[in-house]
């Protein structure tokens, strides 16, 4: 006897039966009165979903292929195929995990050596069954827990496999952003990193002047820093970032320390901590700064 389920049961109950919410399972027994007994304790199991009673190995074996239970719980001595010969037609990959039921306890040693979760001798109580059924859950769990972590795996080693294969260019080199966007006076703002002539750190705020106005912004000097072209935009001071193409001209001040002129006409000061690093971004400098 074989009891279908429907395309749109079958898809809920593999979905769930995935999610680990419950367990698949089918009977095959010759014996109808055993199988009903099977069927019954397996029905009041709510973690267990009853898939199909079979009364021979073939028919079972069909069903199986289609719909993949968890668990069969099945007779060894059953007409046209017996319990062994109907697991030899599963693949490694498609064979459930298996029960034995049976009054023929000479296969019990050829039954372990096949892999089997238990092997339940004839007559059998509910207690002995249900300690079967539970031994094939903890199995079930254990192997969909192991399928789980070979999965997060391979997922990790194919992102250490392509972060591999990527070129060193395309990570380590900065990539030049032609616009910052700032957030002021309840707006965003676009601006174009060339308009950009310094920028200044007061306390939570950034002051960011441009060739056309000054707009005072809620972040850090860092944060900006970050988002701009490290080979335009230099520190010349703990609370000052400077455009290089705005510089006009460096002059000395006291205490070893230079101001630097920019294009809008501002003064400001070059701290001596940043001096070597405005040398090394200039290159080879202008007259006007050689005495640096």
């Amino acid at each position: 006897m074989i009891q279908r389920i429907d395309a749109a049961v079958k898809t809920a109950v593999t979905d769930k039966a995935v999610r680990g919410e419950f367990f698949t399972v089918s009977v095959v027994d010759d014996d109808s009165g055993e199988r009903a007994k099977v069927a019954a304790q397996i029905q009041r199991d709510p973690s267990l979903v009853l898939l199909g009673e079979f009364a021979d190995a073939r028919d079972a074996l069909s069903q199986s292929r289609e719909v993949r239970p968890d668990l069969i719980v099945c007779d060894i001595q059953m007409p046209f195929l017996d319990a062994f010969e109907m697991l030899d037609q599963f693949s490694p990959s498609e064979r459930p995990h298996v029960i034995f039921v049976t009054s023929h306890t000479e296969y019990a040693v050829r039954a372990f050596e096949a892999g089997t979760i238990d092997f339940v001798p004839k007559p059998f109580s509910d207690q002995r069954l249900a300690l079967a059924l539970d031994r094939a859950k903890n199995a079930i769990g254990l192997s969909r827990l192991g399928a789980l972590t070979r999965n997060v795996e391979l997922l990790l080693e194919s992102a250490r496999t392509l972060e591999r294969l990527r070129p060193t260019a395309a990570v380590s080199a900065p990539v030049a952003q032609d616009h910052l966007v700032i957030k002021a006076d309840g707006a965003l703002h676009f601006l174009k990193t060339s308009d950009v002539i310094w920028i200044e750190a007061q306390g939570d705020f950034v002051k960011v002047q441009t060739s056309d106005k000054t707009q005072l912004v809620r972040e850090t000097l860092q944060a900006l820093e970050r988002k701009l072209d490290a080979t335009k935009f230099m520190r010349i001071h703990r609370s000052f970032l400077i455009n290089r193409d705005h510089l006009v001209r460096v002059e000395t001040a006291l205490y070893g320390d230079y101001s630097v002129f920019m294009s809008d006409g501002s003064k400001l000061r070059l701290s001596r901590t940043y001096r070597p690093k405005l040398k090394s971004l200039l290159g080879r400098l202008p007259p006007s700064l050689a005495s640096l």
